[in-house]
C-alpha cells in the first residue's frame, strides 16, 4: 500500500506532538516527513521533502498558512493542503475555497474527524495516482508504436493518401522533425522476375 508524506505547520510545539502522537498515521497510510513552526521554514521543508499533503494552521509568525498556502500552489501544483484553525471565520474559509485548499477544519481537532479528512485527502491521493499510472502506461505505449506509426505516415504520405493540410499535424503527432526546407523523395520499385 502507498503511504503518503504529511508536512505539518503549527507554530505551537504542543500542538505540533499531540497530532503527531495522538494519530495512527500508519493505518491511515501516511507518515510524517516533518514538522515546521512557521510558513517560512514550511517552505524549505517542502522543497526537501515533496509532501503530498501539508497541514498547516493559519495564524503563525513570519508567514501565515494562508500564505503558506498560495506560495505551495504555486510551486507544487498537486500538493493537498488542510487548514486546521482556532478561527471560525468565513474570510478565512472563503480565502482556502480560493486557494483550492482540501479541507478546513477547527481546532481543537479530533481524532476521528483527522481519520475522515485523511480518509477523503487519501482517496483523492489514489484516484490521481491511478490517473497518473494510466497516463503513464499510455504515453509507453505510444512511444513503443511510435516507429510504427511514423513508417506508415511515410507509406501513406508517399502514396499521397495524407491531405497537405494535414501533414503538419502529422509530423507533431508522431515526432518527426524534417528539418529542412527541401525533401526529394526516391521511390524504388523491385521486382523478381523474368526480364
Amino acid at each position: 500500500m502507498k503511504r503518503y508524506s504529511v508536512l505539518l505547520v503549527d507554530d505551537e510545539e504542543e500542538v505540533i506532538q499531540i497530532i503527531m502522537k495522538k494519530t495512527d498515521w500508519e493505518s491511515m497510510g501516511f507518515y510524517v516527513a516533518g514538522y515546521a513552526h512557521n510558513g517560512v521554514e514550511a517552505l524549505e521543508l517542502a522543497e526537501e521533502y515533496q509532501p503530498d499533503v501539508v497541514m498547516t494552521d493559519i495564524k503563525m509568525p513570519y508567514m501565515d498558512g494562508l500564505e503558506l498556502s498560495r506560495r505551495l500552489k504555486e510551486l507544487y501544483r498537486t500538493v493537498k493542503i488542510i487548514i486546521f484553525s482556532g478561527f471560525d471565520e468565513f474570510e478565512y474559509a472563503k480565502e482556502s475555497i480560493k486557494l483550492d485548499v482540501e479541507e478546513y477544519i477547527l481546532k481543537p481537532v479530533d481524532a476521528n474527524e483527522l481519520r475522515e479528512v485523511f480518509g477523503r485527502v487519501k482517496d483523492k491521493l489514489d484516484r490521481e495516482m491511478g490517473e497518473k499510472r494510466n497516463i503513464d502506461k499510455l504515453r509507453k505505449y505510444y512511444m513503443e508504436s511510435l516507429p510504427l506509426l511514423q513508417e506508415n505516415f511515410y507509406t501513406s504520405l508517399i502514396e499521397g493518401r495524407i491531405p497537405k493540410d494535414q501533414i503538419g499535424k502529422f509530423l507533431v503527432d508522431y515526432q518527426i522533425n524534417p528539418g529542412g526546407p527541401c525533401y526529394i523523395v526516391t521511390i524504388l520499385h523491385v521486382s523478381s522476375g523474368g526480364d
